[in-house]
C-alpha cells in the first residue's frame, strides 16, 4: 500500500539495445470476471499472464487512486 493511496496498474518497458532500436511492451494488472488482479504481458505478437513482471525496468508507470 502506497502512502499516497495509489496502486501501480500498468507500466511500459522498452526492449532493445538503444532508443534507436527495439520496441515497447506493456504489463497491465487486470482481472477476469471480477476475480483477483494478475499481471498480463502485452507484446506485438503475444498476450500472456506473467507472475514476475519487470517492474523495476519500466519506462513509464501508470497509477490509479486506491
Amino acid at each position: 500500500q502506497s502512502p499516497w493511496n495509489v496502486q501501480l496498474v500498468e507500466f511500459i518497458t522498452h526492449l532493445g539495445a538503444s532508443v534507436h532500436a527495439g520496441h515497447y511492451v506493456c504489463h497491465i494488472k487486470k482481472s477476469e470476471d471480477g476475480g483477483p488482479k494478475k499481471w498480463v504481458y502485452f507484446n506485438d505478437a503475444k498476450v500472456a499472464e506473467t507472475t514476475e513482471p519487470p517492474i523495476g525496468k519500466g519506462y513509464l508507470y501508470f497509477f490509479e487512486k486506491a
